[in-house]
């Protein structure tokens, strides 16, 4: 049974529901998928497998038609191709995307995910040859980014692509209704509508690759907990044993570990009461201090010459009368 989405687009496209795609021109697949696209887009979730195959068939149409007149070249500049074909640019964008959305069938989703990423890698590479983009990522994970769920990109370079982003989907709004106007298009503002387009899906595929490989990720290792742990570069970051050796399990070991933790470097080798009486010993052993100097008499004080150095032994006494030890500072208590 047709999706009704489908039908309402071919009552659209009369011509296209009474022909195959062999009979139809690349303007005429490209339009249809185009507009579907633009639909899916808003209710991706809603709608059924078929209908992203569909939009999927008539790209591919359209794709074999581009490569058999060889419109596209990687010796040209962009200011070298015709606005009318500049468009087409991004077929290859709009095939990976339908792609990704296509399956919630957790069979069919990693086979999808793969054509998705290929697909997206082939627009990057034909606007890396017309000099739109520099760098272009790979199509297998790099094993020594494992578990990396994120872009490594700094927060402030996202930031910035985030609001150039922004600009351009205002400034393809605003161009897609100037467009729509027959007495103001032409085609100036045609060329930078698609230019504009062309930039905003290099940015959308570049950051759908990033996020599609993490689901590879996770869709692997959901599959199989274990692959993780029994692949080859797993133990490339173990320490090299350079000899034989032994493992040892003991009461003292386990209690180490499992009640000691860290900071106890081994298990307690004598009592409470034992170390009590160590204690008792070494202070026993230790010599008596000396005794503290006795108060100064008055007569003793008299007997000093230095009167300078008396005053201050007096005052230093009669300190230690008035602020006896343990006192305390007890300035400006309540």
């Amino acid at each position: 049974m047709r999706s009704n989405w489908i039908a309402a687009f071919e009552d659209d496209f009369p011509y296209i529901s009474m022909t195959t795609n062999d009979d139809l021109t690349i303007a005429e697949l490209f339009d249809f998928a185009f507009d579907l696209q633009q639909k899916l887009e808003a209710n991706k979730i809603e709608q059924k497998r078929e209908t992203f195959t569909t939009a999927i068939d008539r790209l591919k149409s359209a794709e074999e038609k581009l490569d058999e007149l060889h419109l596209f070249s990687d010796n040209e500049d962009i200011s070298e191709v015709a606005s009318n074909e500049l468009r087409y640019f991004i077929i290859y964008a709009l095939i990976g995307w339908l792609y990704e959305y296509r399956s919630p069938d957790r069979e069919q989703r990693l086979d999808d995910i793969h054509s998705a990423i290929s697909y997206f890698l082939k627009y990057l590479h034909l606007c890396k040859n017309y000099g739109l983009v520099q760098h272009i990522p790979r199509e297998q994970h790099d094993d020594n980014d494992k578990y990396r769920l994120h872009a490594t990109e700094d927060r402030q370079t996202r930031i910035q692509k985030l609001k150039e982003k922004k600009a351009l989907e205002k400034s393809i709004a605003k161009l897609r209704e100037m467009a729509q106007d027959a007495d103001r298009v032409d085609d100036e503002i045609k060329r930078q509508l698609y230019t504009e387009q062309i930039k905003w899906w290099i940015q959308q595929a570049q950051e759908d690759i990033a996020a599609l490989k993490d689901e590879i990720k996770l869709l692997q290792f959901s599959k199989d907990p274990h692959l993780q742990m029994t692949t080859p570069t797993a133990s490339t970051n173990k320490l090299p044993v350079d000899g034989p050796f032994t493992i040892v399990t003991t009461k003292d070991r386990l209690y180490k570990e499992a009640i000691g933790g860290a900071g106890y470097p081994s298990v307690p080798t004598m009592t409470v009461q034992e170390f009590y009486d160590d204690l008792a010993k070494r202070q026993a052993q230790q010599p008596a201090p000396p005794p503290k100097p006795a108060p100064l008499s008055d007569e003793q004080l008299n007997e000093i010459d230095d009167s300078t150095h008396r005053q201050n032994v007096r005052l230093m006494d009669e300190y230690k009368d008035e602020n006896p030890r343990g006192s305390g500072n007890r300035y400006n208590r309540s």
